[in-house]
Order: C-alpha cells, then sequence, then structure tokens
C-alpha cells in the first residue's frame, strides 16, 4: 500500500503525468486481463501459446534435466503448463505475482493438475529493487520463463537491466521468453482498444484501485482510454485522457487534472527479431533459438548466457 500511494503520488505530480501499469494489477485487474487474452483482437496469446505447443518438446529439450522454474509476473499460469509435462523430472515451479491473492488462487489448481511438481507461488514486485522472496542455490538449473511479452513493457534501458539481473539475481542459466513483434498498426491499435471495452476497463483498474485503496475521489466516467502508436519507439502507448479539468484528492494531497490532460498508463514495445537480439547482447545474453508463428506476429526465445 504504501509503495502504491508513494508512485501514485509521484506519477501524478509530474508534468507529463504518469502511472505504472504495474498497478493494473489487484486480483480484478488480473481476471480483466484475462478476458483481454481470450478477445478476437488480441493475438498475442493465442499465438504465443500456439508457438508454444508446436514446439514443446524441442523447449523441454532445452530446458534440460531437474530444473528450478521461475515465472516473474506468472499471472494465471496458463502458459508453463503447456511444456511442463514435457520436462525431464523438473525440480520446482515458482510463479512471482504482484498479486498474492490471485496468485495463491491460482496455484490450487495447479497443484491439482500437476501434484509431482513443488510449486511455491510467491508474492514479489520484480520492479523494485526488493530482496528475493526465496533462496536461489546456484548450482542448481535455474530457468526463467517470462513469456506474455512483459518485456515490452519496459523502457529499453530497463528492459537491459531486467535482463541483466535475472542473471545476477535470480542466478538463471537459461530464459524462456515471449517477445511481440512488430507489424501493421491497425492490428497493433485493435489488440488494445478491443470493440468490447475490455481493455479500457482494464486501463481504467489502475484508477479505482486509487479510489479503492487510497481513498481517492476520481470519476472514472471522466476519463477516456486511448491507445497510440509510437512510431519513433516501436510501441503502443496506454493513455487515460481527461474529458474536463478536475481535482483528484489522494490521502490528503489534491493533484489538477486538466480538460484533455493524459496519464500515460502503459508502454509495449515491439521488436523485431535483429532488435530483440542486440537488446539481449547488452544484457548479457545470446539467442540459442527463435521459434516464430507463420504470420510472425510473436515470437518465442531461449537465451543462454554470453
Amino acid at each position: 500500500m504504501k509503495s502504491f500511494l508513494q508512485e501514485v503520488s509521484l506519477g501524478l505530480s509530474k508534468k507529463n503525468k504518469k502511472l505504472n501499469s504495474k498497478w493494473f494489477y489487484d486480483f480484478h485487474g488480473s481476471k480483466l486481463f484475462e478476458q483481454i487474452t481470450e478477445l478476437e483482437e488480441y493475438y498475442p496469446t493465442r499465438t504465443e501459446i500456439k508457438i508454444l505447443k508446436d514446439n514443446k518438446i524441442e523447449i523441454a529439450n532445452k530446458i534440460g534435466k531437474s530444473a528450478t522454474l521461475i515465472e516473474p509476473g506468472a499471472g494465471d499460469i496458463k502458459k508453463i503448463a503447456i511444456f511442463l509435462d514435457s520436462l525431464d523430472k523438473p525440480k520446482k515451479y515458482i510463479p512471482l505475482d504482484i498479486s498474492e491473492d490471485y496468485m495463491t488462487k491460482i496455484s490450487k489448481g495447479f497443484k491439482r493438475k500437476f501434484p509431482k511438481v513443488a510449486i511455491t507461488p510467491k508474492a514479489y514486485d520484480f520492479s523494485r529493487n526488493s530482496k528475493l522472496p526465496f533462496k536461489v542455490n546456484s548450482s542448481e538449473n535455474i530457468v526463467i520463463f517470462f513469456p506474455g511479452s512483459t518485456l515490452g513493457n519496459f523502457e529499453k534501458k530497463d528492459a537491459i537491466k531486467f535482463l541483466k539481473m535475472l542473471k545476477s539475481k535470480f542466478k538463471a542459466k537459461m530464459i524462456i521468453i515471449g517477445v511481440d513483434l512488430i507489424k501493421d498498426i491497425p492490428t497493433l491499435i485493435s489488440a488494445y482498444d478491443d470493440k468490447k471495452g475490455v481493455t479500457a476497463k482494464f486501463n481504467k483498474n489502475i484508477l479505482r484501485r486509487i479510489n479503492t485503496e487510497l481513498g481517492g475521489n476520481i470519476d472514472l466516467n471522466s476519463y477516456k482510454h486511448l491507445a497510440i502508436y509510437n512510431k519513433s519507439k516501436k510501441r503502443i502507448e496506454m493513455r487515460l485522457k481527461c474529458k474536463k479539468n478536475s481535482n483528484i484528492k489522494v490521502n490528503g494531497s489534491k493533484y489538477l487534472i486538466k480538460k484533455n490532460e493524459e496519464i500515460h498508463t502503459e508502454n509495449s514495445h515491439k521488436y523485431s527479431i535483429k532488435s530483440f537480439k542486440n537488446l539481449a547482447n547488452k544484457a548479457g545474453w545470446k539467442i540459442k533459438k527463435t521459434w516464430v508463428d507463420k504470420k510472425k506476429l510473436f515470437s518465442v526465445h531461449c537465451l543462454d548466457p554470453r
């Protein structure tokens, strides 16, 4: 709660207002994102799932024997289940997520489905420089599973820092990572601004949380969901545009949001295979194998230390 308040106060105090996309994800936000992944317009999830299914044996062979699998930002943990049965005696699975309630509930079903795999879900915010909630044994076959193009939410410098951290702090020997590819703009925009308005609700969930958890007074109907493609930075930007002048009250502080002012809530960077290879190299990783769907919408990479 304290870190949420600190980041909201800082973000709303800036000239260019900004809120971190990680705060979308309380239990309600996580359920909304589940709905997004099933939308017709949202190609990343179904495309990545097909890539994982089509290549699960090869992925399992790359991972090797007795793996300790760690999944930062695990969400609904459905993707790991695709190839878990193909692995050679996995040692344990540690899903990490910012929403502890959601993680605990989701993990119960996983335990029933995979009774032989030790699962230890942990609440963890990997975007903050906090101590790991478990001990790392560097002699183990530690593999990071990071699907869903979450890396795209990071600024490039932060993406490099994150990949470096997976080696230094998590002691990872390998990363299996999902990366969204550059494509035509209409496909990208519709994926982040669906006809049913689920993504708009998801975007506004950050405002709902400010109201419910920080005693805010925000009228959610005063904000319009925007999804914009930034050509120069090759990314989708999600924003909340204020329809009228409004004073936001949060924990005794006031923040003026002017008419047509925008709060920047999320970035989703898109990569080519080449640009992601360059990024991985800068972080001390090399691409061992890349899997891509036939339409070249999405990619999954196996990274080894350089």
